[in-house]
């Protein structure tokens, strides 16, 4: 009976409530509008941006097998913060690390500005620099860029210590769209600034690892000779006014890459033109002697192609390297943009000379590169040693006891990633706008390189390397440039 009536009561005050809401408002749908159109509260679109932002964030976070927090209560100056976890030693899991990093994100074309192609930049107040400045803490400073769909970072407490107008106006962070990626990638990043040493090695993963050789895919199929009763091939290039094509003397014939049939050749006056003759490239490859007057012609070809890059070669050194562009002494650095094939993206313009003073010694500093070929089996391929060449004025080298410490410093701060973009920017400056390195002679291909180094899948990778793969000591052989007990080891530049 209690219950009943307890029943009876609700019912009745129910009713009541519904009376009383037919008398003041409409209904539809079971939503009173009187109700809808005092309680709405309107949600700008840009919070949806900035929630997109935040989940991107999150999804990132995840992928490097890290937490992410959302700060939603207090939030002055840092919206979140990604807490480091290292896989257990027995392999059951992961553990806490204690490595922690405070995150500052802003989303939206309003935090997008000076939109350059690789750089960008983010307007900041002065009170948010100085607070990110004075945590102790790592901070790190995440735009979400709507037009890429991608995420950009900077640890801001390093980049104010390293930004020397970081305190003038206009106040910004400059973002760099190529080296400032927050994808999974950056795992590394984050574990270094957490002050956490993530594991090394990982067999749950693949990995793409890259070496610094290109292979060949066609050498010359024949060459030309004829008898010569010439001794000296120096003299016979004395004598050659112009482009003097590949060639050598020996045993009193004259071999060549080029076409002696050819009525034009300049080196048919030097020869019997009726004991011309032809036989196969590879007849040289198997003695040592002739492959040594072999790879010495393909090398003088070699160093014709590097002169139509744009490329000049020292004999003292032995380096290809790339010459001041100009004699104008206001023009201190000289750059080239390229395309990493990578990342199949425009990486940004590599500094290739560069005008350097310090106290009295002045110096030019040139990337450089020395080139050889190996022969691996059958196969060869044309190996990359990244180098750098340091002149007084362009053009004469330096003291090397003067630039030895400088250059030690600077090799000192080149790990893997930079060695592998040095060897990739070769390729590509050697393709020189193909999609190939095609070495040619009177506008016949003769020598076929692809721009792009052999690669091997490594059963094993280092986690969240790039080189991470998802799918499915020196070699005896003669090289095209160590050639110091040929006739003449000189590369024509």
């Amino acid at each position: 009976m209690r219950f009943l009536n307890l029943l009876t009561t609700t019912l009745v005050n129910l009713t009541k409530v519904r009376y009383t809401c037919q008398r003041g408002v409409t209904q539809k749908n079971g939503i009173f509008d009187g109700v809808a159109n005092t309680m709405a509260k309107t949600v700008p679109v840009s919070k949806f941006t900035e929630l997109r932002g935040l989940d991107r964030i999150s999804h990132i976070t995840h992928e490097m097998n890290c937490l992410f927090r959302v700060i939603s209560q207090d939030d002055v100056g840092i919206d979140g913060e990604i807490e480091v976890v290292t896989p257990k030693v027995d392999g059951d899991g992961y553990e806490t690390s204690g490595g922690i990093i405070k995150v500052q994100a802003k989303s939206g074309t309003s935090y997008v500005k000076k939109d350059h192609g690789p750089t960008f930049a983010t307007p900041v107040r002065m009170d948010d620099l100085e607070y990110w400045n004075h945590c102790t803490f790592p901070v790190f400073f995440i735009v979400y860029h709507p037009d890429d769909d991608a995420l950009y970072f900077k640890e801001i407490k390093t980049y104010i210590r390293e930004t020397d107008d970081v305190w003038q106006t206009p106040l910004e962070v400059v973002f760099n769209k190529a080296t400032d990626l927050f994808t999974a990638n950056a795992k590394d990043n984050v574990c270094e600034h957490a002050a956490v040493s993530p594991p090394r090695i990982s067999f749950d993963q693949q990995e793409r690892l890259y070496s610094n050789l290109l292979p060949v895919k066609r050498l010359p199929k024949t060459l030309t000779y004829a008898k010569t009763r010439r001794k000296s091939a120096i003299r016979i290039r004395e004598e050659i006014e112009g482009y003097k094509p590949p060639f050598c003397i020996h045993e009193k014939h004259l071999y060549t890459l080029s076409d002696l049939h050819n009525e034009k050749n300049v080196l048919r006056e030097f020869c019997d033109v009726e004991t011309i003759g032809e036989m196969p490239f590879s007849a040289w490859m198997e003695d040592y002697d002739l492959r040594n007057h072999l790879v010495y012609m393909v090398n003088q070809l070699f160093g014709s192609h590097c002169y139509r890059c744009g490329l000049s070669y020292n004999r003292d050194f032995k380096r290809t390297y790339f010459p001041r562009e100009s004699d104008d002494d206001t023009d201190k650095s000289f750059s080239r943009t390229w395309r990493s094939p990578r990342t199949k993206r425009d990486a940004p313009p590599r500094t290739v000379v560069q005008f350097y003073e310090y106290g009295t010694f002045t110096f030019w500093r040139h990337l450089a590169a020395e080139f050889r070929f190996e022969q691996f089996g059958e196969k060869w391929f044309l190996r990359i040693t990244p180098k750098y060449l340091f002149t007084d004025d362009g053009k004469k080298p330096c003291n090397p006891a003067l630039v030895g410490p400088y250059t030690t410093r600077l090799k000192a701060m080149e790990h893997n990633p930079q060695v592998l973009n040095h060897v990739l920017f070769w390729g590509q400056t050697l393709a020189n706008g193909h999609s190939r390195i095609e070495m040619t002679l009177f506008g016949e291909t003769l020598v076929v390189i692809e721009p792009e180094p052999a690669t091997v899948i490594a059963e094993f990778a280092i986690p969240f390397d790039p080189a991470t793969h998802e799918e499915e000591p020196s070699s005896p052989q003669l090289t095209l440039f160590s050639l110091s007990d040929m006739e003449d080891g000189s590369n024509e530049h």
